[in-house]
This record gives structure tokens, C-alpha cells and sequence, in this order.
């Protein structure tokens, strides 16, 4: 494969080489016209990702036309792209450094309004830092997070939004610019929860819609 795309250069108003290879892709998968924005992120081109999404199985906010990286190494694979998770952002390995993940994304659980677990746990003592997982923004930070408690919004560089829930405390404020790897917050217990543990979800641009989430990916 001589073609690379870049997971973090696709996003909505995104222009560049990775889209150009994808629309391409899209053209022979499921019939994208893209000759009206060559290697521009449109609406087009956000419907014809969703539509290649449905026909993996994907649903609902998984087929929400923003590329995963599960669907996106499906269709490198089929039409001859490798693909890269790294771009021109910094990237952490994880945003609660040293940590992993201690309750999936997905579990089915009554307990839950949802029904499943709309993000990742990483489970680590109340004080522990959270971090910023990509470049970005702050959306928001507030203490009204309801459920999730004490909560942080990150408007990533790759178009995503990542909430940090539960939140003991937050060192950042709405509109505040923000580096890989910066500290955001440190793990607590706010919210419903049963211990001290980041709550970490990834939603698509816009305003935050309870369970309008992905598998969290960065």
C-alpha cells in the first residue's frame, strides 16, 4: 500500500491529502460524488462515511459519518490505504497517565438510561491528573455536570469532543487552548459513581446528547 491517511486529519471542514484518499475510496464503496470538493470533509462526504459505516453495521452514533478507526482500517483494506493514527497533533497514550481502561465501552448494563456503558472507566485514586488526549479547546468545564459531577468538554483537533467526568477538580476554563498531555483535571468521585474513576467519553461535534457516543478513539 502506497497511500496513507491520517485518522486526525479527518474531520468536518477538513482539507487535505487523507481526505482525497478516502473520498476515492468512498467513490468505489458506495458511490461518492466528490467532484465538487476534491479533498474537502463536506456534508457530502460525511454522508457517504456514514453510509459505508451502516453497511459495516454500524449504527446509530457509530455511523454518524466521522471516521473510527475500526471502519476506516475496513475500508483502507478493501481499497488499498494504510492508515495512520498519528497526524499533526501530539497524542497521549491515554488520559489518565500510567492508567488503563477498568470498564469498557459497550458493557450492557439496566442500570445504565442507555443500556450500555457510554465510555471508558479508567479507575486510579482520587487526585490522580487527567490529561488531554489530542490538541484542542475547552468546550467546557463546570461543576453541573449532573450524573457525570464535575466534568470537562475538550474540543479536540480531529472534530471529536472528549468528556472527563467525576472529577475531584478542573484546572481549566471554557475557551482555554490546550496541548496534548496538559493537565485538564484531577480523578475524583463526583457524580453518580461507586469510587473514584475518569468516566472518559467520545462524542461528535457539537452540543453534548447523552449516549451520542463512539468507542472512545484518539
Amino acid at each position: 500500500m502506497s497511500k496513507v491517511v491520517h485518522l486526525s486529519e479527518l474531520y468536518p471542514g477538513a482539507h487535505n491529502a487523507s481526505v482525497l484518499v478516502v473520498q476515492e475510496a468512498l467513490a468505489r464503496a458506495v458511490g461518492l460524488d466528490f467532484s465538487s470538493g476534491p479533498g474537502v470533509y463536506g456534508e457530502r462526504t460525511r454522508e457517504a462515511y456514514a453510509k459505508w459505516q451502516r453497511h459495516l453495521g454500524f449504527s446509530g452514533a457509530g455511523a454518524d459519518g466521522l471516521p473510527g478507526m475500526d471502519s476506516l482500517k475496513k475500508l483502507g483494506a478493501r481499497f488499498g490505504f494504510e492508515v495512520r493514527g498519528e497526524g499533526g497533533s501530539g497524542r497521549v497514550p491515554s488520559p489518565v497517565p500510567g492508567h488503563g481502561v477498568t470498564y469498557r465501552y459497550g458493557i450492557q448494563n439496566p442500570r445504565y438510561l442507555a443500556g450500555y456503558h457510554t465510555g471508558d472507566d479508567y479507575a486510579s485514586a482520587r487526585g490522580t491528573s487527567v490529561v488531554a488526549v489530542r490538541d484542542g479547546s475547552i468546550q467546557w468545564s463546570n461543576d453541573n455536570g449532573g450524573a457525570y459531577g464535575r466534568w470537562v468538554g475538550l474540543q479536540a483537533d480531529n472534530g471529536r469532543v472528549y468528556v472527563y467526568c467525576h472529577l475531584s477538580q478542573r484546572g481549566v476554563i471554557t475557551g482555554q487552548q490546550i496541548r496534548a498531555g496538559q493537565q485538564l483535571g484531577q480523578v475524583g468521585a463526583t457524580g453518580n459513581v461507586t469510587g473514584p474513576h475518569l468516566h472518559f467519553e467520545d462524542h461528535p461535534p457539537g452540543p453534548f446528547v447523552y449516549a451520542h457516543t463512539r468507542k472512545p478513539a484518539w
